[in-house]
């Protein structure tokens, strides 16, 4: 099975990844230093880090959102997470391979002196502007074939009209659609089950789409046989090489930021987004012009009297 870090050594030592070329640029700086550092102090070939790097550090960046810093994201906790959330369809030998090599990495980039302190919050993943958004309205148009118009068309409308993270967006079929007039909902069944309004402007893509497709489908991508984080980053792989920024964790920042500029009430916002603290909406809200801060919520409060 091969993985969005698999690639060859270039022959002069230089590390050439396959299913991750297109990102490579912006992908390499954080590997490099990361697998040269342990190199370094393990003594460890540097072909049999870069893979394995690559490949998390592509699902931490674009499934995660964490901002490409070698110390935010070489953490045991995202680590843990990436095995079981990221490599859902792997074998288990070939997740706990996985495992070994990066709490290698950890251990050698990550100090011991700061290995017990929390990790610190990230940054939030910046929204797309709106000149950003045009492009992907045309990317998605452009596409080569009917069925990836559909599909890029689907993505988008998941990501910008219902802010449904990765895993969530490739769990959607047909069926948790439901059509009533001029309103959409989606029912989210993984991980935070909800109820989802569609935003008007991106309704049309859903539609088209609900249109063409059978009873109990995938929405994005049908024929597939699971739900892999992958699944995204193959289906831009597969066409057209762009250098456009399509990531699902940015565009729920961005439809985040669509309602709270259109005033959504904070709490009904928690609630269609699957979250349980104001927190959350009070670090999009630096995006925002005005940036006063967002009232405790309940168990914020109830915390701090702890």
């Amino acid at each position: 099975m091969t993985h969005p870090g698999d690639g060859d050594d270039a022959g002069n030592g230089t590390f050439a990844p396959k299913k991750a070329a297109r990102y490579w640029t912006t992908l390499a700086p954080v590997v490099t230093a990361a697998v040269t550092k342990t190199a370094h102090r393990t003594g460890r070939e540097t072909r049999s880090l870069y893979p394995v790097a690559t490949a998390f550090v592509l699902w931490a960046w674009q499934t995660k959102g964490l901002e490409l810093d070698v110390a935010r994201m070489f953490r045991r906790r995202v680590v843990e997470e990436y095995v079981h959330r990221g490599m859902a369809s792997f074998t288990r030998g070939s997740r706990a391979t996985y495992r070994s090599v990066l709490l290698t990495i950890v251990d050698a980039v990550t100090p011991p002196s700061e290995a017990p302190f929390p990790i610190p919050r990230s940054d939030p993943t910046p929204p797309y502007t709106a000149a950003e958004i045009a492009a992907l309205r045309s990317w998605a148009g452009a596409q080569g074939s009917t069925v990836r118009r559909r599909d890029a068309a689907v993505l988008l409308a998941l990501g910008f009209g219902a802010g449904l993270a990765t895993r969530e967006l490739l769990s959607v079929r047909t069926g948790d659609i439901d059509i009533r007039g001029d309103e959409i909902h989606i029912l989210v069944w993984s991980g935070r089950p909800r109820l989802v309004p569609v935003l008007p402007a991106w309704q049309p893509g859903l539609r088209t789409a609900i249109g063409e497709l059978g009873d109990d489908q995938w929405v994005f991508r049908v024929g597939r046989t699971g739900v892999r984080s992958a699944q995204v980053t193959d289906f831009l792989h597969r066409g057209h090489t762009t250098e456009l920024d399509v990531r699902p964790a940015r565009m729920r920042t961005t439809w985040l930021l669509a309602h709270l500029q259109s005033g959504t009430p904070p709490r009904d916002l928690l609630r269609i987004a699957g979250l349980e603290h104001l927190a959350a909406l009070d670090r999009i809200r630096l995006f925002l012009p005005s940036r006063a801060p967002l009232p405790p919520s309940k168990s914020d409060v109830e915390r701090s009297l702890d």
